[in-house]
């Protein structure tokens, strides 16, 4: 678990236990040992303070909860539950609740995350077996600092309204959906080499999830696919700014879209994780250099990654795809490229889709551990490799079987590449100077002995790749 600090994980999963409460005389004090309990077994410690009751309220004041090792620590003035009858407990909380984390391996500033809760509503109903929780708030804020001063950031989600359902005796699993009209967000961080700021929002936020809980000590059974968790998101438009003030660098860059989703999901130990957005644009302004503005819009962008994260016997499939439809560029930006227009300023597309099955020979949590090659792909699959730019189209799709008895494993398959205006285009780079002429001669001779002509600018090649390494193109050995 390298990508991401095993503390900052259990730090962070406290803190959203409780700024999203959890939580009810019997009743009351049955449902917030259940939340003790769940934040206990995260690893993290429970101090409860002190607790009184008043007719149909129980109280407990001055909680506090303390992370693994101590590096981090939130304080709740007070937890208050009311019954409210029909199996049903109101949940109150102090508007404002402050977490102060120490990073576990000393390096860096200690971090203040101060959450703010406005007109917060929380019902707790169900069974132990199934507890339901339901709750809304007018917003919900983050404030986060690093005692340096070096970084400091700010979260507001507005209009706030969710449901979850805790399940589960030995493997806690947390299933619900949040939604927020808004979310409003700035940051700040300066280094040796400058400083930057940053500010945006993002409309309709809608997410579901279900996640398996884990204490530290149980994050491998993640990769062994013993637990889970899928989070799926939607949100409407959203626009960010950045103000960048850096040695080399200062300028302004703006970022919109209109529609964005996603979802990322680790299951049966297979890792997913899929996004994409509409009507995505953005724009550069230097703030200290002689360049006019620069801006692009993609009419739509979409990516996906799935692979296995736990070692087995058989090899499991593969999937990556990175797709970018109608990509236009300003006029400014190809003024400084083609000033005289002579280049096609057509939309561009980009499309990379790949596949393949492959196995982990060791442990993905004790990869650095290998002793050689960690992994071993059995074949790779071209779907479809797309480029269309400036008049130009470049395709290809294909297949290899690899054969993992040599070294470097020997690839048998056979790749098929068609391209249309792509002579036509490397004649007006040349004209332009974009590219030399020598340059741009010798692409065409190599054309002429790799490529089959189907009809005017319009080439076509079969790459063969043959058992013992020999490779063939349209027929012809080249190796």
């Amino acid at each position: 678990m390298s990508l991401v600090s095993k503390s900052l994980l259990a730090s962070a999963a406290v803190l959203f236990s409780t700024s999203m409460p959890v939580f009810s005389q019997q009743l009351a004090e049955e449902v917030i040992e259940e939340y003790f309990n769940d934040i206990r077994n995260g690893g993290a410690t429970v101090e409860p303070g002190t607790k009184t009751i008043n007719g149909q309220t129980v109280e407990w004041s001055d909680v506090v909860i303390t992370g693994l090792h101590g590096e981090s620590k939130l304080t709740m003035d007070f937890v208050r539950a009311v019954e409210i009858g029909g199996g049903k407990v109101s949940m109150q909380y102090p508007e404002t609740q402050t977490m102060h984390m120490v990073p576990a391996n000393g390096k860096g500033s200690p971090v203040d995350v101060v959450v703010s809760m406005q007109n917060m509503q929380h019902i707790i109903s169900g069974t132990a077996a199934a507890r339901q929780h339901d709750y809304q708030a007018g917003s919900v804020a983050y404030d986060v600092k690093t005692e340096d001063s070096n970084f400091a950031m700010h979260i507001t989600l507005n209009n706030l309204k969710g449901a979850q359902v805790n399940t589960g005796e030995f493997v806690r699993h947390y299933a619900g959906n949040m939604d927020a009209a808004t979310v409003v967000f700035d940051y700040s961080f300066k280094d040796k080499n400058g400083e930057m700021a940053a500010k945006g929002s993002y409309a309709d936020l809608a997410v579901n999830f279900e996640v398996d809980g884990a204490s530290k000590d149980q994050m491998q059974e993640y990769l062994e696919g013993k637990r889970g968790f899928a989070v799926s998101y939607t949100i409407g438009a959203a626009t960010s700014v950045s103000d960048i003030n850096q040695k080399d660098f200062k300028g302004v860059f703006t970022t919109a879209g209109e529609t964005a989703k996603g979802v990322i999901s680790l299951k049966d130990g297979l890792f997913k994780m899929q996004g994409g957005g509409e009507n995505v644009s953005y724009e550069m302004k230097f703030t200290e250099m002689p360049l006019p503005p620069f801006s692009a819009e993609i009419d739509s962008v979409e990516f996906g990654f799935d692979a296995p994260l736990k070692k087995t016997d058989q090899p499991m499939p593969t999937h990556l795809l990175m797709n970018m439809t109608g990509v236009k560029a300003s006029d400014t930006l190809w003024g400084m490229i083609d000033p005289k227009g002579s280049l096609p300023r057509d939309k561009a597309t980009l499309n990379i889709d790949l596949s393949s099955n492959m196995k982990w020979l060791v442990d993905p949590a004790e990869i650095d551990k290998a002793p050689g090659v960690p992994m071993e792909v059995q074949d790779v699959t071209i779907n479809d490799i797309t480029l269309e730019v400036a008049g130009a189209r470049l395709n290809g799709v294909g297949s290899a079987v690899l054969d993992n008895s040599k070294m470097p494993p020997e690839p048998v398959g056979a790749v098929d590449l068609e391209l249309i205006g792509g002579l036509g285009l490397l004649d007006k780079l040349v004209a332009l100077g974009l590219v030399p002429q020598d340059q741009g001669q010798m692409v065409k001779m190599f054309s002429g002995m790799f490529a089959v002509p189907v009809g005017e600018d319009h080439l076509t090649s079969k790459i063969e790749m043959k058992t013992g390494g020999s490779i063939f193109v349209n027929g012809n050995q080249v190796k």
